[in-house]
């Protein structure tokens, strides 16, 4: 039997787009999976879908900005498949436009989906898989736009900044674990997040939908790849236990110029300060703060 076969897993934003295609494929792959999302209606489907294909799958209900909502979905999914080994911290949206035209309220929302409900996700699983043991695995979703700054989303951009280094440093911390960490970056996939995020920006600001808007970004991303095969690329990834997964090569140069900016910034400076001891430590992988 391969793992992931007869392992539990927990899936967010489960109920649509990327993280229906993860569950698909874990199922595909012999797991039993929660689908956990906040829209009731889709995750009921998506339950019908996967276990009419033979799957061992429950549906729990799931704000994953909402810490005590966390604790009960995990107790739930635990009840219903038993121990979870693999959380997909999955579950985005976008929001804000340029950022002087962001509210505030705007930014903490797609912070708090983005970035704190990963860490919230991680807080309540990760004691768990230490105490238990075996092999276990943690998927982030972040964005090629958390590698590449994009601009009129920078709440969004930035929040998925956030998420990438938040999924490198925790890959580090976990290393010798036997806990695995991933965090998917992807190009345009055809997803309803810009009918998501429209709808429930428009919401919390009690502003009526801008349609038109939610309508060309969904005809957009429409033309993006099949979540499906994110999916299958995703469950390979952890088999392999592979740490970046990037699904559209299109973003390469983009990101060089990311990097070659910072490789000049480098090469351009007279370190007039001299040594950093911290770099030093930080080398030697050694972390004076925490000792």
């Amino acid at each position: 039997m391969n793992w992931p076969a007869g392992e539990a897993a927990l899936v967010t934003g489960a109920a649509s787009g990327i993280g229906l295609g993860m569950a698909r494929a874990l199922v595909a792959a012999g797991a039993k999976v929660a689908l956990a999302d906040i829209d009731g209606e889709r995750v009921a489907a998506a339950v019908q879908e996967l276990t009419d294909a033979g799957g061992t799958v429950v549906g729990v209900s799931l704000d994953v900005t909402d810490p005590d909502q966390w604790v009960a979905a995990a107790d739930k999914a635990e009840a219903a498949l038993g121990p979870i080994s693999i959380l997909c911290n999955n579950a985005g949206l976008s929001g804000g436009k340029e950022i002087d035209r962001t509210t505030l309220d705007v930014w903490r929302w797609v912070y708090r989906v983005n970035v704190e409900a990963q860490f919230i996700g991680v807080s309540v699983f990760l004691p768990r898989f230490k105490a238990r043991g075996g092999r276990c695995h943690i998927v982030n979703t972040a964005s090629m736009a958390g590698i590449v700054p994009m601009q009129r989303v920078g709440a969004y951009s930035s929040a998925k900044f956030a998420s990438f280094s938040f999924s490198m440093i925790l890959r580090d911390e976990l290393k010798g674990t036997g806990i695995g960490v991933s965090v998917l970056c992807p190009g345009t996939v055809a997803t309803r997040i810009a009918v998501n995020s429209g709808e429930r920006e428009a919401e919390l600001l009690g502003q009526d939908a801008d349609s038109a808007a939610i309508e060309g970004n969904f005809a957009l991303t429409s033309q993006g790849a099949d979540p499906d095969r994110v999916g299958d690329q995703v469950v390979e990834a952890m088999q392999k236990g592979q740490f970046l997964i990037i699904t559209h090569r299109d973003w390469e140069p983009l990101v060089t110029a990311v990097h070659t900016e910072i490789r000049q910034a480098f090469a351009e400076c007279d370190d007039r300060h001299g040594p950093d001891v911290s770099a030093r430590y930080l080398v030697q992988g050694f972390n004076p703060v925490a000792e």
